[in-house]
């Protein structure tokens, strides 16, 4: 009789080899499009903070714009504020002139006109870059776009890949949409 339960027990104590392959062949399906899942979701995070960054520059050079005009501190050889546009950055400059009606509202590189500069993320760049400059003029706050004839240029910040991307529009008048 103890033989007979015995065999009972070793019959039913353990699991097949069919269900643990089974088994560990969901477990990884799951593990992977987990995995997938969550690069998908980090890189949609860091686009999204790369167009709050630009959103920011394109911003904040408005305001200085503004401020100028205001006497908040930007010289009266300031004419306006603006934003450079690089393939890896945006940088945020000083348009110097010493006649604002002949200045030629762009970014020379001139260490003097640097205000600020921000760096992109390494793993996104500018895939649309319409423009070079935009430059935001007192006291109507009239915006200049190098080179000329973009009243709205659509810029694209994509993946290096390619595989996803953010859109940032800026109109004539400076306003700044996201798509």
């Amino acid at each position: 009789m103890i033989r007979y339960f015995s065999k009972i027990f070793i019959k039913f104590s353990g699991f097949t080899l069919i269900e643990l392959i089974v088994v560990l062949g969901v477990t990884v399906g799951l593990s992977a499009i987990l995995i997938t899942y969550s690069r998908t979701g980090e890189r949609q995070i860091i686009l999204f903070r790369e167009q709050a960054k630009v959103i920011n520059a394109v911003l904040r050079a408005k305001n200085l714009a503004i401020q100028a005009y205001a006497g908040g501190g930007g010289g009266i050889d300031v004419c306006g504020y603006g934003v450079n546009f690089q393939p890896n950055a945006v940088v945020i400059f000083k348009d110097l002139a010493p006649d604002c009606s002949s200045s030629d509202n762009r970014y020379s590189g001139d260490a003097s006109e640097l205000f600020e500069s921000y760096q992109l993320n390494p793993l996104v760049q500018f895939s649309q870059m319409p423009i070079s400059d935009a430059v935001f003029i007192p006291p109507d706050l009239e915006v200049i776009f190098t080179p000329s004839g973009a009243s709205e240029p659509l810029f694209v910040i994509s993946t290096l890949d390619g595989a996803a991307n953010v859109k940032i529009r800026i109109n004539d008048a400076g306003q700044v949409t996201s798509e």
